[in-house]
């Protein structure tokens, strides 16, 4: 989620014919929330890393009068080896000069992932005046061999914890514990 994807510095190489390709950066000066790799989706944020954010989609469009930047089809984003793909993203930018990100929205078949952990769902927003990472849809989130799923998910990044709602069904989990690690008995896992 988690979603802190887009910053100042866009720079947009669209021409006839190719997908619209941009690369942004994270200015310095911006004050994100921290995120712990214990976060299924906290692990799965783009504000953790400065490497470069590389976003291609088929089209981009930027409405200079409401400060949003749309990609639209086939959309990807990368930051390392984080990745973020749906088919429609939204990035909300606020009217200052630093042009810091309001909210970015993921709608449409929507995955991010990074490394063995992995999240689906049909919507995903990130609201950085909330610090909140919403993912929505048949929500559905692992780590390895782990497994939640809820028709939402909500990751409070500066409080280090989410709440998994199970909507009109309930909540699933399936949990592998690790090798080694002792059981309530007092043993040790075969």
């Amino acid at each position: 989620m988690a979603l802190l994807l887009i910053a100042a510095g866009v720079t947009a190489t669209p021409s006839a014919g190719e997908e619209a390709q941009a690369v942004t950066r994270v200015p310095a000066a911006s004050t994100q929330p921290v995120q712990g790799p214990d976060s299924l989706l906290g692990a799965l944020s783009f504000t953790a890393n400065r490497d470069p954010i590389s976003v291609r989609a088929d089209a981009m469009e930027f409405d200079y009068r409401s400060h949003v930047l749309t990609y639209t089809g086939n959309v990807e984003v990368t930051q390392g080896d984080m990745k973020l793909q749906s088919k429609r993203l939204t990035v909300a930018l606020d009217e200052g000069p630093a042009n810091r990100i309001k909210e970015v929205v993921a709608d449409g078949q929507v995955r991010l992932s990074k490394g063995t952990r992995w999240a689906t769902g049909a919507h995903a927003v990130f609201d950085q005046a909330h610090s909140t990472v919403v993912l929505s849809g048949n929500a559905e989130l692992h780590d390895g061999p782990n497994q939640v799923t809820g028709e939402r998910v909500v990751v409070y990044l500066d409080e280090k914890r989410s709440v998994v709602e199970g909507g009109k069904g309930r909540v699933t989990a399936q949990l592998f514990p690790s090798q080694g690690t002792p059981t309530a008995a007092g043993g040790g896992a075969p």
